[in-house]
């Protein structure tokens, strides 16, 4: 009887075009919505190209020896930072303003660097100056107070550079704040699984719907029906997820990591939270469907943004002013599972937002079976 009931509620469940429409093909389109929003940042390429940077040839370059030679070094090799040509001020003028080169540099009394626009390459040449002016007078200040440092190493000690800090990374991946829209959307996809659960709740009260009515006489316990009814909405609500999740990581190429298994966890965890808080909001509110589906919407949109689906820094506020709505956020806690797993070796953390979502679902279901317990009849 049991397998009857679930296999007829799967075939009565995936006719329902608006459901589905919402639970799988909204998130599908709004996930191509960011992909096309982002997709540029996220394929950026990392890889470094030499700065374009004019020189202004006027006498105080031609006799600055020092900076010359700083220019060609930095300006030789594969990796070189400048490729720089030496122009007079009318030429480097007429590049700077045509684009052609990204600064301007001319030597006086003092180095300057014009530039058009601000910019990552602006703001490295701007540093690079800086360093130079400030080597210069730390050298300057040490051959007044000692003239024989020259012969001491001083200039080989300034070329080697050492450094003390060392980066790492604990999980072989690259922190991608970008990538929090896309955990958000599978969380928000996941909260939609409500509807399903709304859905089941609508169809087994016989004062909400002709279908609960018929139901309620059937010679069939009524925990049969409900299990039955859940399972057949996980069954769907699941492999729309997991569409959902091929989708992005085969199609739009989103990094979720090497952790499969525990991503597609994630994915389970998730539906399992968002059908039981639909069924929770079915059963607590004597309202009509249509208040009961603006409810659904309303509070799975507000935990959405809270975890960063439309401002991915709305997550980290939270989590530093009201760090306690993080933890009993569903939508927050499916969002962080992805991110430890794709930034964190360790599972820590990752097994602390499955455990507080697991929990959350059990609590869920456990007063709404308390509600429908409660529910009682008049006979006519």
């Amino acid at each position: 009887m049991f397998l009857f009931l679930y296999l007829k509620r799967l075939k009565c469940l995936r006719r329902d075009r608006d459901t589905v429409f919402w639970t799988l093909l909204f998130p599908i389109l709004l996930a191509t919505l960011f992909y096309i929003a982002f997709g540029n940042l996220l394929k950026q390429d990392e890889s470094f190209s030499a700065i374009n940077t004019a020189v202004v040839n006027n006498n105080s370059y031609q006799q600055n020896q020092a900076f010359q030679q700083v220019l060609k070094s930095v300006s030789s090799g594969e990796d070189r930072l400048l490729k720089f040509s030496v122009l007079t001020a009318q030429e480097a003028k007429q590049k700077l303003s045509k684009g052609e080169v990204d600064g301007v540099i001319t030597v006086s009394d003092s180095i300057t660097l014009d530039v058009h626009g601000s910019g990552l390459k602006q703001s490295i040449l701007k540093a690079f100056l800086d360093q130079y002016i400030e080597t210069e007078k730390i050298t300057s200040a040490i051959l007044a107070a000692n003239p024989s440092a020259a012969k001491q190493g001083l200039f080989d000690s300034l070329t080697d550079r050492q450094s003390f800090t060392k980066e790492i990374t604990l999980s072989g991946a690259n922190p991608d704040t970008l990538l929090n829209y896309f955990y958000a959307l599978i969380a928000m996809a996941c909260l939609y699984g409500s509807y399903w659960g709304m859905r089941n709740s609508t169809d087994i009260q016989p004062n909400l719907s002709a279908l609960g009515a018929r139901r309620s006489i059937a010679p069939t316990h009524k925990l049969t029906s409900v299990v039955s009814d859940l399972l057949a909405s996980l069954t769907i609500h699941f492999a729309q997820i997991l569409i959902l999740l091929c989708y992005l990581a085969f199609v739009l190429k989103i990094d979720f990591g090497s952790r499969s298994g525990y991503v597609v966890l994630t994915c389970f965890m998730g539906s399992v939270t968002g059908i039981s808080y639909g069924t929770f909001v079915g059963y607590a509110f004597k309202k009509s469907e249509r208040v009961k589906s603006a409810i659904l919407i309303g509070i799975s949109m507000f935990l959405s943004f809270l975890a960063g689906l439309m401002f991915v820094d709305m997550k980290y506020i939270v989590a530093k002013h009201v760090p306690v709505l993080s933890f009993i956020n569903p939508a927050a806690l499916i969002t962080d599972a992805f991110y430890s797993l794709y930034v964190y070796e360790s599972l820590n953390r990752y097994f602390l937002n499955i455990c507080i979502l697991g929990t959350i679902s059990v609590l869920l279901a456990f007063v709404s079976y308390l509600f429908v317990r409660r529910q009682r009849y008049a006979s006519i």
